[in-house]
């Protein structure tokens, strides 16, 4: 499942600016941060004291003004956005009434409001608000649905002392120098059914409650955090064109017994079976020095944020004959109907416990930055063909490269590739190699290619974009050319496509049935 998941962060306190003290009558003086002690009076002989018997002449000392400091007034900060796409498919490729048929059209609608309050010079408070609607139908308006999720975005306090910045609440937590692709970049959960290529990486990015600390220590700048309870990723698992289990299964796993009323509503607890304790949650610590080659290191120590589902060995056998298109085994179907009706487990889904130890730089080097991350996890769940989970040793490696200088154009290169040791003979790790893999034990590797660019015209009021996505071993690639129109302030306007090219069994391949075309809008507070 991890292999889905990369595919695709009432408090009151008091502020404390220390202020001057008024003037006191009874005191005789003004203290405050800074204080004037009064200047003695002083004499000096006047012009008219040749005159006999007058007095020297009293000039009184100069005065000065005492400031206090001024007053701190709290700001607001009001930001958010309102955005919405529609969507047909190129082709239809399900027919009607077809199991775990494929979505043809879709809208979808996502708003975000946030309050940023600056309380005082050692206190700020964030609070968000998202929602999110999403309405679709497959050929023909069969199976027509939608929802409306409203959740909380970022809602944190930020302390700042002079040892420390201390931040509590929900918040994103980025780590790695390559965010979003290092395996680093574990503790906040993914919107799993945002799209790889329309959507935007930051919608697909959702905050957890965590206590975060940071610092600077001795030329190091150090991290450390704390989420204490459990939040996985968010994803449908069937009836979506985003769906882990992609509508070419349908044979296998038929879903036309379910109302589509219920069906997205039943996605997010299909799969598992228990949940990890509260309070027994990822921790993260991170050092880094910064120069002219910032170096650093992390761990992070976590619940996998997708669960290890394990099907009972018979029930394996028959989806798995049945994915190939044999008939089914009548005896193994009778006994696996009387295991369910005497109520015994056929399938667990739980979320285990893992390391991720990395090692992360970046420089500048010409027009550009190169981010680099190393990381390894003694254990990562991958799935096989039988669609058994295999926990795995990773050791995984980005290498990123994107425009630092005042450019016209913005752009970035990354590449991502995994190693996987001690993969069995007759184990296949689906999706990341391909089935004449089999046959000898071996290590696995994979490898990613991505890219991004935009090119501005016409005083920037048009840009042309593109977003993609290769990998070579199996020769599957995925494309998002977009067209904006942003000549309105914070509004834009944009065409785009998606295209998913590839065997069935292949990354991106395994997705050939969601190419589409969309228009949207999307304006920003």
């Amino acid at each position: 499942m991890s292999v889905t998941r990369g595919l695709v962060a009432a408090v009151v306190a008091l502020a404390g600016l220390t202020r001057a003290q008024q003037p006191d009558p009874l005191d005789g003086g003004a203290r405050g941060l800074e204080a004037f002690e009064p200047a003695p009076a002083s004499t000096i002989d006047s012009f008219e004291s040749a005159d006999a018997g007058s007095a020297p002449a009293v000039v009184p000392a100069p005065v000065v003004e005492a400031f206090a400091p001024p007053v701190f007034q709290p700001s607001v900060r009001v930001y958010g956005f309102v955005g919405g796409a529609s969507s047909v498919d190129t082709r239809f490729d399900s027919p009607r009434g077809a199991p775990m048929g494929e979505n043809v059209a879709e809208l979808r609608v996502r708003t975000l409001v946030g309050v940023d309050v600056k309380l005082g010079d050692h206190l700020r408070l964030v609070v968000e608000g998202r929602a999110q609607a999403r309405l679709a139908t497959q050929r023909d308006f069969d199976r027509f649905k939608g929802f409306f999720e409203p959740t909380l975005g970022d809602a944190y306090l930020d302390v700042y002392t002079s040892a420390v910045d201390l931040r509590v609440g929900n918040q994103r937590l980025a780590l790695g120098a390559n965010v979003g692709l290092s395996a680093a970049d574990a503790l906040n959960p993914r919107d799993l059914r945002e799209s790889l290529l329309s959507g935007e990486p930051d919608d697909a990015i959702l905050p957890v409650f965590a206590i975060r600390a940071q610092g600077v220590w001795k030329g190091f700048s150090w991290l450390a955090a704390y989420a204490p309870f459990f939040t996985p990723d968010t994803y449908t698992v069937f009836g979506q064109d985003e769906a882990l289990l992609q509508p070419g299964l349908g044979p296998v796993f038929d879903t036309t017994r379910i109302d589509p009323s219920i069906e997205d509503h039943l996605q997010s607890v299909i799969l598992e079976t228990k949940r990890p304790l509260p309070f027994a949650g990822d921790l993260a610590l991170r050092l880094r020095r910064e120069g002219r080659v910032a170096v650093g290191a992390s761990w992070v120590w976590q619940n996998q944020k997708l669960p290890r589902v394990t099907i009972d060995g018979e029930l394996s056998r028959l989806l798995s004959a049945q994915a190939q298109g044999k008939p089914n085994d009548a005896a193994a179907a009778v006994s696996l109907l009387n295991r369910f009706q005497a109520n015994e487990t056929l399938a667990t889904g739980v979320y285990p416990r893992t390391h991720v130890f990395s090692a992360e730089a970046s420089a500048l080097l010409g027009p550009g930055q190169v981010d680099a991350d190393l990381s390894y996890s003694p254990r990562t769940t991958y799935v096989d063909a039988n669609f058994n989970p295999l926990d795995k040793a990773t050791v995984t490696w980005v290498l990123g490269y994107s425009v630092a200088n005042d450019s016209p154009v913005t752009w970035s290169v990354s590449y991502l590739g995994l190693a996987v040791p001690d993969v069995g003979a007759q184990q296949q790790l689906i999706l990341l190699e391909p089935a004449t893999a089999v046959g000898g034990a071996r290590t696995a590797f994979f490898h990613l290619f991505s890219g991004f660019v935009a090119v501005p015209f016409a005083d920037k009021k048009f840009e042309l974009s593109l977003r993609a996505a290769f990998e070579p071993v199996q020769r599957s690639f995925a494309a998002g050319p977009r067209f904006t129109w942003q000549g309105v302030g914070g509004l834009k306007v944009y065409a785009a496509a998606e295209f998913w090219v590839g065997q069935a069994w292949t990354p991106f391949g395994y997705f050939s049935r969601n190419d589409k075309v969309l228009v949207g809008v999307r304006y920003e507070l």
